[in-house]
């Protein structure tokens, strides 16, 4: 019996969601953004993309200067969990040593009896045509003996690849390796490591591990270790409670217009409030967070002595942090709920028939789609950017400041 790991990386994830999605998208380069003003980040690109040398982390600006003629599209996180969650769920299904990495890659742990290089292939193999019937997307598989060389061989055969480093295969497949290629290794550390003559992992075997340590503390020794091929055998099986709930938005300009970041706010709460009540958790801890057009960031975290996943309570909660931070333009707000679980104790307030209408609300938009029904606090913000052709919001009276229309009572 031999034990072995597979590292999963999705192909250009969100970019290929969206590919999969919309068919006139496939072939085009396409950057993934949280909107499409010019100074927002691209958070990810096709591959079609990468070949003029765009890269996620750029501003879109940036991005149409290196391909001009690239598809903006605006993320859509409840999409790419939605996917995640399929796609993890295909992995299980050959183990249930399955450890959730990130949103787009994951670790397996399996035992085979056979570990021949044409057995471990087929395996490869047929994880990626899983993963491709459900979803019709592409993924990179690294097949070793430990997650360190897995990962790196996953990485090494991108795009819709195989590769397999069997355990006496290592010292040979690292000797060559740059060292940037390890994870683990970031810019400023492989920066070091090349000021010290070291580009290539074969070369950190010939100086003591002791020296790494007394240069680099603890850190060094993990990083000469890494470099040898050396790594974690174990996957971690994690819970599948979530830690929080968040969403965050970069405005499309930077503003202090009230009204909208107000708006911005309600609707990134009825984001957060309706995934908390699709996945039956509550929270009992609200967290703000406002980027300044300064690029300086302000965060504040408060805890309530009872538990939500109401809108409404996070929205009145969340606005009274801002409205007393709005002291200079906004250019990112994202609210997050903290402090999650699925049983909690009921306020004796118990509003039945708010949580009857949200029982309904969600019914009609899992039906007809998100946001057939929302916030009439919404609206500013979509009157302002994107003109609604087609809504069910309820609206009583006139749409008059928003500000306004906070309510003033403590929940």
């Amino acid at each position: 019996m031999k034990k072995i790991i597979v590292h999963i990386d999705m192909d250009a994830f969100f970019a290929s969601v969206e590919q999969a999605l919309n068919p006139l998208l496939k072939g085009k380069p396409v950057f993934v953004s949280g909107n499409t003003a010019r100074d927002s980040v691209i958070a990810a690109c096709s591959y079609e993309a990468k070949k003029y040398g765009v890269k996620s982390g750029m501003s879109v600006y940036e991005g149409l200067n290196l391909c001009p003629n690239a598809v903006i599209v605006k993320g859509n996180p409840e999409r790419y969990i939605d996917t995640s969650k399929r796609i993890f769920n295909i992995l299980q299904t050959f183990t249930e040593k399955v450890e959730l990495y990130s949103i787009d890659e994951g670790f397996l742990e399996i035992t085979l009896d056979d570990d021949s290089y044409e057995n471990l292939e087929k395996l490869g193999l047929s994880i990626k045509k899983a993963i491709y019937e459900e979803t019709s997307l592409t993924c990179s598989a690294g097949i070793s003996c430990n997650k360190t060389v897995a990962k790196i061989a996953s990485d090494l055969c991108k795009p819709d690849g195989i590769m397999i480093v069997k355990e006496e295969q290592i010292p040979e497949f690292m000797e060559n390796l740059p060292v940037e290629k390890v994870p683990g290794i970031g810019p400023r550390m492989a920066e070091s490591l090349t000021l010290m003559g070291i580009e290539f992992c074969g070369q950190v075997r010939k100086i003591p591990v002791s020296l790494f340590k007394k240069k680099f503390g603890i850190k060094g020794e993990e990083i000469w270790y890494l470099c040898q091929g050396f790594g974690d055998t174990s996957v971690t099986v994690q819970s599948p409670q979530p830690k929080s709930f968040g969403h965050s938005y970069t405005l499309m300009e930077d503003t202090d217009d009230i009204d909208l970041l107000l708006s911005v706010l309600c609707r990134l709460s009825h984001q957060v409030g309706m995934r908390m009540r699709q996945e039956d958790y509550c929270g009992n801890v609200i967290v703000l967070t406002l980027r300044y057009s300064d690029f300086t960031s302000f965060t504040k975290r408060k805890t309530y002595p009872f538990w939500f996943n109401d809108d409404q309570t996070i929205f009145r909660n969340a606005s009274s942090i801002m409205i007393e931070e709005c002291f200079k333009k906004i250019r990112l707000i994202g609210v997050s709920v903290l402090g999650i679980q699925r049983k909690y104790q009921m306020s004796i307030f118990r509003n039945e028939k708010r949580e009857k209408m949200l029982k309904a609300m969600d019914s009609i938009n899992k039906i007809y789609g998100r946001d057939t029904i929302f916030p009439c606090l919404m609206l500013y913000e979509k009157m302002k950017y994107n003109p609604v052709k087609k809504t069910h919001a309820f609206m009583f009276g006139e749409l008059k400041k928003i500000s306004t229309l906070i309510p003033e009572q403590p929940v």
